[in-house]
């Protein structure tokens, strides 16, 4: 039997769409349903779905609806699997016609997309078509197909790896 020679200082953060610090937090339940239902995914950012009152989708297809904030609370909903037709895979994904929490004032754990890295204090973007979110530097204008996040930066990056978790703070 040997020592242990290797500290590893990465522990795990956390699970995407997880409120993770104590302050005001604003949430509400609304029922999804988005044209691609693969894009349901917790910890992305959703939009109102324009003339249908109660209802999400996820990102913002058109580009002009109204931001409806970030998919939250992974651990409420029951588990459906995944998309290769695993039901008991863990996944992150919701189907259509779920009651969904998303918050638009807090501190969510997200996960960004793109190869993204973060700051703290960087500004947060979405993807129209997807809802997957980027940090970019502060005061950035958002890439073509993407949509800033209103009123959200990063507030801690505990890992340095990119596409990893971080904590954003929504003051909306």
């Amino acid at each position: 039997m040997t020592f242990q020679s290797t500290i590893r200082f990465d522990l795990g953060y956390g699970v995407p769409g997880e409120i993770r610090k104590q302050g005001p937090t604003r949430s509400y339940t609304s029922i999804l349903n988005s044209a691609d239902a693969t894009q349901n995914v917790i910890g992305r950012a959703v939009s109102y779905v324009a003339g249908s009152p109660g209802n999400i989708q996820a990102g913002n297809p058109s580009g002009t609806a109204v931001f409806a904030g970030i998919l939250a609370n992974p651990k409420v909903y029951a588990s459906r699997g995944d998309n290769a037709g695993n039901p008991l895979a863990p996944s992150l994904l919701l189907a259509n016609g779920t009651v969904a929490e998303h918050v638009d004032m807090g501190y969510v754990v997200v996960q960004l997309s793109g190869g993204s890295t973060a700051n703290v204090g960087d500004d947060v973007h979405y993807v129209e078509a997807t809802g997957a979110l980027l940090a970019v530097a502060p005061g950035t204008a958002p890439a073509t197909g993407n949509l800033k996040v209103p009123n959200c930066q990063v507030d801690e990056v505990p890992q340095s790896v990119a596409n990893g978790l971080v904590l954003i703070r929504l003051t909306n």
